[in-house]
């Protein structure tokens, strides 16, 4: 006789569950160290890398998105490493996921390098002309790098914001943190114990002087729906607990694209890349948003590579607790924001979700409802971008990441000069 799960008794389910999960994780294993022994060597690290300065990224395919928005200042930071006669090849970047290799290789001309192994990190991180490694977001694995002490380990994060993340007691583990602005580092300063003011340095965030392309298809759009203003609506993902529940697609998505639509507005829909990662309801709504937004001839779903040309279209955003909310600041527009839905996420008291009209959960106002205060605030937005990002004008952010850069490099040589002359 054949028994189904359902017949067997409690711990015997339990055991076929857990069988049952370990082949899962057996069959993922074998599979990774097939795509590993499939890669070419130029992969792993070389004997002549000469490489000043790298990315470490240890996330997979779901999160290299946070990785890829520094790739354009990382390019600024390599011409400038190339023109005071560092190494032809000053940048490299290091990952511990070989699909995510293999993909980075696909999408930049950096050297990428590959090691799941300690030998093969021991080997990239001892390299002599190595002086500063960038992290852009706070994986655990990071500290597997972060254990050598000869390069400069910087925190760039992939985005301001004040989520709880940015104020963690882990930025302690860098050397320096490259903050965005003012705000940052008040925020951290007011919540980390003995975090020295002088190991946080102000870049705003480059990615927003790369040049913009608008793309073909929203052009397309534009020729047969010209009437409406233009609402950019980025919802962020679920999070990883409940304090980071900044997420509320699965709540409000659809009433909140309804609502604009309704109200004669064009809608710009992009969803965080990571939504449904977590709780499968937030991936449903976003299947349902968009299916929302593509039947209706005024929506447009945006799946384009970055939020860049969205800031010169749209006429006003609405935005979660998120990157995309302090980046919309420099362009001087109206915000709304949404307010968590889970009162255990945890918000600091006056920020910007204190400082722009927001869709509260407790309230029956909707999303249209405030956005004339979001207008009639607008003028307040090029004084919060100054204290959230600094000087935005065309190329200061950039000047700034490079300058920051370029001090950590000629610290990090004076340190290990005085330090091997001892």
């Amino acid at each position: 006789m054949t028994f189904l799960p359902a017949d067997l008794p409690h711990t015997a389910v339990r055991g076929a569950n857990f069988a049952q999960s370990v082949a899962k994780l057996a069959a993922l294993r074998l599979r990774e160290r097939v795509r590993e022994s499939r890669l070419p060597d130029e992969f792993h690290p070389q004997d002549d890398d000469e490489f000043v300065v790298a990315a470490y990224f240890a996330g997979d395919l779901s999160s290299v998105y946070q990785l890829e928005q520094w790739v354009w200042p990382f390019k600024q930071l390599e011409a400038r490493l190339k023109e005071l006669g560092h190494s032809k090849q000053p940048f490299g970047i290091i990952v511990r996921n070989a699909v995510v290799a293999k993909h980075l290789n696909g999408v930049t001309d950096f050297p990428v390098r590959f090691s799941r192994l300690t030998k093969g990190l021991d080997k990239f991180m001892q390299s002599p002309s190595l002086r500063a490694v960038f992290y852009v977001n706070q994986g655990t694995s990071n500290f597997q790098a972060l254990r050598y002490p000869e390069p400069a380990h910087v925190h760039l994060s992939h985005g301001e914001s004040e989520k709880i993340s940015m104020i963690s007691n882990q930025l302690k583990g860098y050397d320096y943190v490259f903050t965005a602005g003012q705000a940052a580092r008040d925020r951290i300063e007011q919540t980390l114990y003995g975090m020295r003011n002088d190991r946080m340095l102000d870049v705003g965030r480059p990615q927003l002087d790369r040049p913009r392309s608008v793309p073909s298809e929203w052009e397309e759009f534009k020729t047969s729906n010209s009437d409406g203003k233009v609402v950019f609506y980025a919802p962020t993902w679920e999070g990883d607990s409940r304090a980071m529940a900044y997420g509320t697609i699965a709540y409000n998505g659809e009433d909140i694209v309804t609502s604009l639509l309704e109200a004669g507005y064009r809608v710009i829909f992009r969803p965080h890349p990571r939504t449904g990662v977590m709780r499968s309801e937030f991936e449903k709504a976003v299947e349902n948003v968009a299916e929302i937004v593509r039947s209706d001839p005024r929506g447009f779903l945006d799946e384009s590579p970055d939020v860049s040309w969205q800031l010169d279209e749209a006429d006003l955003a609405v935005v979660e607790m998120t990157s995309v909310a302090f980046d919309w600041l420099t362009s001087g527009k109206p915000l709304v924001m949404v307010k968590p839905h889970d009162p255990q996420a945890e918000v600091l008291d006056g920020g910007l979700l204190d400082r722009c009209p927001a869709v509260d959960p407790k309230s029956r106002e909707s999303v249209v409802d405030l956005i004339d205060e979001a207008v009639s605030r607008s003028g307040s937005v090029a004084e919060l971008a100054q204290f959230y990002l600094g000087d935005t004008a065309d190329g200061a952010q950039t000047a700034r990441f490079i300058e920051s850069s370029e001090r950590v490099i000629r610290d990090r040589s004076e340190e290990r000069r005085l330090k091997h002359a001892e």
